[in-house]
């Protein structure tokens, strides 16, 4: 294995925390709005609240198989023939994560700073610092991640200076609920996008050190709720400055509301928010990446232990990919695609393997 040191519990938050927010801030609570409207910050609480649900199931995935990591005990639970093809399908699945991370950001990068830097060197950039990083150890992901934790918390002074500020209306919020119950679930949908990330523990279980397995279902609980305050607050914020309307036509609200913010010491918010969250946004890429090469490595007869090469290889495909997305118009349905196939694999998949290991743990004590 190539783990050389477990992670501490500290480190398990910051990866999970991280790993979550990635784009989605963004664009919160864009989708979201065009269901709920003004009450999307109420879908995105239900939507935490499911995230919660998940982590429960991963939590006890890892508590029936506390010295391994999933891509060993799905063996045992479903067989090594279907057990190889759903660590296949699970390293496409982060793959494609990582790739849709980097597109979008790049994306991103491509209108709002550098709008004359050509496509494939934007993609070729993130895909080199993401590699190189997916490429260490999980104990030094853990400790790089640890220490991007201080980029998000300068991000988020950023964001709590520039929110309230000149041209919002706190009647937006009112009435609560105009919309009905039905809208705020429909907007849960999409709200339960944004905390994929916590799926990680599925294999990075074993490797955390604590003195009882409760403390990693703590400390995901925590980070999770801290993700889903940071997004309500978020939400919060662009409610009080947009109305409903603009909501559907703004895309990434929260870049509209930095760049019109005005500061004596900063001459522009928007352009240092996104390069500091560029950091942000890299640790969800390349802990994906990470996952992806560590999935691939159990699909043989032995397991691959050249991580550095699964990587590379990955983050290559990756590169090519990325270069298809020139036409703009072929993101937002790439996205579409990613947020069919992340609820099956962060939820539908986990539920399903633990229930088949209930099912057989009942017939075998009979």
């Amino acid at each position: 294995m190539i783990q050389l040191k477990k992670i501490s519990i500290n480190q398990l938050i910051c990866l999970v925390i991280l790993n979550q927010v990635g784009v989605s801030v963004l664009s919160i609570p864009y989708k979201m709005s065009q269901i709920s409207g003004y009450d999307s910050w109420m879908s995105l609480i239900i939507g935490g609240v499911i995230a919660q649900i998940g982590i429960l199931v991963v939590y006890q995935l890892g508590k029936n198989n506390p010295n391994q990591p999933i891509q060993q005990y799905i063996v045992s639970i479903i067989g090594k023939p279907l057990g190889l093809i759903i660590n296949l399908l699970f390293a496409a699945y982060c793959a494609e994560s990582c790739l849709m991370l980097i597109v979008s950001y790049s994306d991103v990068i491509n209108r709002w700073l550098l709008f004359e830097t050509p496509w494939f060197v934007l993609i070729g950039l993130l895909v080199i610092v993401t590699g190189y990083i997916a490429s260490s150890s999980l104990r030094s992901i853990s400790t790089i991640t640890q220490s991007i934790t201080l980029m998000f918390l300068v991000c988020f002074g950023i964001i709590f200076i520039s929110s309230f500020g000149k041209g919002g209306d706190i009647r937006h919020f009112l009435p609560i609920g105009t919309h009905g119950i039905t809208p705020i679930l429909k907007g849960a949908v999409p709200a339960f996008w944004a905390f994929a990330g916590y799926e990680l523990l599925l294999y990075v279980f074993p490797f955390v050190k604590c003195k009882k397995k409760k403390e990693i279902f703590v400390a995901m609980s925590i980070a999770n709720g801290i993700t889903t305050l940071f997004y309500v607050f978020i939400a919060f914020i662009v409610t009080y400055n947009f109305s409903e309307k603009q909501l559907t036509l703004i895309p990434e609200p929260m870049i509209f509301i930095l760049r019109k913010y005005r500061w004596p010491v900063v001459q522009s918010f928007d352009i240092l928010f996104i390069a500091i969250w560029l950091s942000v946004t890299l640790v969800t890429a390349y802990i994906y990446l990470f996952l992806s090469a560590r999935y691939l490595a159990f699909i043989g007869r032995k397991e691959n232990r050249n991580h550095s090469l699964l990587v590379w290889l990955i983050a290559i495909v990756c590169f090519v990919a990325g270069l298809f997305f020139t036409q703009r118009q072929l993101i937002p349905r790439f996205s579409d695609y990613h947020n069919i196939t992340t609820p099956i694999f962060i939820m539908g998949v986990p539920t399903i393997l633990l229930l088949i290991s209930f099912v057989k743990e009942k017939v075998a004590s009979k």
